[in-house]
């Protein structure tokens, strides 16, 4: 800490809110360190604290370094009543193991009466083993959101981080099965090409070796005959789920073998939630719908009305534009470059095989997770999913000339309002809404308790997998901001959902 803090000006430009009582500084002469008090004459220790507290809010001092010892009852908001009210950039260099002391730390400087909120910078290496610390402190959080304010993502948005989920333990173990040769691995090890078996079976043998290392895998013993040198045990069946062990036993390995078996571990839990999220099994809460463009369309129907309350069950039919003009991608790209915050591989790229005779067309840049890439389509908009840029440039080719980008964006920009990425020979036709541009979006709003069952059978007959399932969507339209929470209704299982509820269409609709 004391390294920093003379890197950023000393006690004359920074306030230190800590337990320290004093502080060892090097002789000017640059040999030998004598101990100097942190008070003055006309500061006693007592006062210590809460005199660098006054200097930060009067703006006297710009940085403030706080502990969590020294911080307890310290207000250092934006406060209106400060003379410094700029924004506060919250940086946390150690995530505590507790969600509610990491709270506790947060709402140092996110408090009442602020000119504006903290932006927060949670700080940790790009060693696999250290995401333990952030997996740890976004389950609780998100636990916390769901206590106090009745929504999961309530809280600080560290849902990337929540690796100790039921995904998350099932990727784990189908890792731990693959490394073990008792089940194939279900994506290519990194590192590792699947044209070169032997760069995947080198992998396993490192991996198996590290986990041996550092106790997972117990009771081996070295095969002899055919198999010689082989190792051979057991991960017992408390460690085969506990990814919170898996993460903190990683720390112990090398930083290659660490980051290779924690981007395995990614990748499978990746794979797991994609194959979720297409089969309509992905329980994600209640999913904001987003788009550039969101209109309501036409009046609301009302479709049911319970007989014991008299409300209402209301059909609303949205219509959503997702797209990106090529105006907007590349105000993106050169805000990026203005901020001084790109990378050489952020532009534009092309796909380097066609589909049914098109090449798609991307925006890539690189994001705050350094070494992955946000990717932003002309149809529909950024992706949540981000790509390595080892993924990106397999799939990808960079485009030098922003002509040939322009017209390739600007084409599949204008081709996606009016078909799905499947082409105009898409067996569900006007019912498939994958990459296309503008769709019309139904939910049903107001009373839905006493119709649940009802919606539940009707899409029970659909013949889509993704369409069976009951979802819980917010939706807010651009223009007016009228928000609705209701259950989204598939445009292919409208019709069906209306006739279970004995819905009788107006002769003037």
């Amino acid at each position: 800490m004391h390294v920093t803090f003379m890197q950023l000006g000393g006690p004359e430009k920074v306030s230190e809110i800590t337990g320290r009582r004093g502080m060892l500084v090097r002789a000017a002469s640059g040999k030998g360190v004598t101990y100097q008090a942190r008070n003055t004459k006309d500061v006693t220790m007592e006062m210590v604290n809460m005199h660098e507290k006054q200097l930060f809010m009067d703006g006297k001092k710009l940085v403030a370094i706080i502990s969590e010892a020294g911080s307890a009852g310290v207000s250092l908001q934006a406060d209106r009543r400060a003379t410094n009210q700029k924004r506060r950039v919250h940086l946390t260099l150690e995530l505590p193991w507790s969600a509610d002391r990491a709270i506790q730390q947060f709402g140092r400087t996110h408090r009442s009466n602020q000119a504006s909120a903290p932006e927060y910078r949670l700080l940790f290496t790009n060693l696999g083993g250290e995401r333990r610390f952030a997996s740890i402190v976004a389950k609780r959080l998100a636990s916390l959101g769901a206590l106090t304010q009745g929504d999961r993502r309530a809280g600080p948005s560290l849902s990337a981080y929540n690796y100790d989920s039921a995904y998350g333990k099932r990727a784990l173990v189908v890792m731990y099965k693959g490394i073990m040769e008792q089940d194939s691995l279900p994506v290519v090890p990194p590192g590792c090409s699947s044209e070169k078996l032997e760069t995947i079976q080198d992998f396993i043998v490192k991996a198996k070796a590290a986990l041996v290392s550092v106790g997972i895998v117990r009771d081996t013993v070295l095969a002899n005959g055919k198999d010689s040198g082989k190792l051979s045990g057991r991960i017992v069946d408390s460690d085969m789920h506990d990814v919170g062990r898996f993460l903190n036993r990683i720390l112990g390995l090398p930083p290659d073998i660490q980051n290779r078996l924690f981007e395995l571990f990614i990748s499978i839990l990746d794979l797991l939630i994609q194959n979720a999220r297409i089969e309509g099994n992905l329980d994600s809460g209640i999913v904001d719908i987003k788009a550039n463009v969101i209109e309501l369309q036409g009046t609301p129907k009302t479709v049911h009305e319970d007989q014991m309350s008299g409300a209402s069950t209301v059909l609303f039919t949205f219509t959503l534009d997702r797209g990106v003009t090529w105006e907007s991608a590349s105000t993106m790209l050169d805000e990026k470059q203005k901020d001084g915050l790109s990378s050489a591989n952020d532009g534009f790229y092309e796909s380097r095989r066609e589909w049914l005779g098109r090449r798609h067309f991307i925006l890539a840049f690189e994001s705050s997770a350094s070494g992955m890439y946000k990717i932003v389509r002309p149809a529909v908009g950024e992706s949540i999913r981000e790509m390595t840029l080892s993924e990106l440039k397999n799939k990808y080719r960079k485009l030098s000339s922003l002509e040939k980008a322009r017209s390739g964006w600007e084409d599949e920009y204008e081709v996606s309002s009016k078909q799905c990425m499947h082409g105009p020979n898409c067996k569900l036709g006007d019912y498939c809404q994958t990459g296309r541009r503008i769709q019309e979006v139904n939910v049903l709003g107001g009373i839905i308790l006493p119709v649940w069952g009802t919606i539940e059978k009707a899409l029970s007959k659909q013949a889509r997998q993704s369409h069976k399932r009951l979802r819980v969507v917010r939706i807010e339209t651009t223009a007016d901001n009228r928000r609705i929470v209701g259950l989204l209704v598939p445009n292919a299982a409208v019709e069906s959902v209306l006739q279970e509820l004995g819905w009788v269409q107006d002769i003037d609709d």
